[in-house]
């Protein structure tokens, strides 16, 4: 298991620019080479360059599991002709769906692992959708007062950190969901938005350089990494 603590283009929102899962990631090609190289050492896994409508910020745009990827329909053609040429040599077959949403950050609408996912209520009308793509039981549920689940929370398939303000009872439920331990955490000194500061699979992650040891620790312990 291997973590790093790092910014990428000069910030601490790591999570914004990376679409991590057990069988690839997908980063921005601007990234320079030596962060690219931490990176690889980190997940252990296949490397594709990847953008979404020409932006970088491939994590927000996009959601996965082993068994699918959601995508926005802004994606153009070339880049999503090139991520299925890509995904076709991955271990895993990979289903690529483009949603049609108008909320289209779905990094930051989808919470999810290999086990289940839970959706904003803004994409209640793409749920069979969502569920048929990343083939887990997928449920509507905000929490913590917000309704961007996959932005308050970061999930692998050993564990889930959310929102400090999310009650016993919402942790419990998003345990049942996810089928892992749930905790409470923040990252980058006090931000609740996980997924934005942290990218993270079974075998690593990748935190803010802002993140606190006290963060790192709980973080680490429960994605247990």
């Amino acid at each position: 298991m291997t973590i790093l603590r790092t910014d990428l283009f000069g910030r601490s929102l790591v999570g914004v620019y990376l679409e991590v899962t057990n069988s690839y990631v997908l980063y921005p090609p601007s990234i320079n080479k030596s962060d690219l190289k931490k990176l690889q050492d980190v997940f252990q896994v296949d490397f594709y360059p990847f953008t979404v409508n020409n932006s970088k910020l491939v994590g927000v745009y996009s959601s996965s599991n082993k068994y699918g990827i959601i995508l926005p329909h802004i994606l153009r053609d070339d880049e999503l002709s090139n991520l299925k040429k890509n995904l076709l040599s991955t271990k895993n077959s990979t289903e690529i769906s483009i949603l049609k949403s108008v909320d289209n950050a779905y990094g930051n609408l989808i919470l999810c692992n290999d086990n289940g996912a839970i959706i904003s209520s803004l994409l209640r009308p793409y749920q069979e959708e969502i569920e048929q793509v990343l083939n887990v039981e997928t449920h509507v549920f905000d929490f913590a007062g917000s309704y961007l689940p996959g932005s308050i929370g970061i999930a692998n398939n050993k564990g889930c950190l959310v929102h400090p303000l999310a009650t016993n009872d919402e942790i419990d439920y998003i345990s049942s969901v996810l089928k892992v331990e749930t905790d409470v955490s923040t990252i980058n000194r006090g931000v609740p938005y996980l997924s934005g500061g942290a990218a993270v699979n079974d075998n690593g992650g990748v935190f803010g350089k802002l993140s606190t040891g006290p963060e790192l620790m709980r973080l680490t312990s429960v994605l247990q990494i």
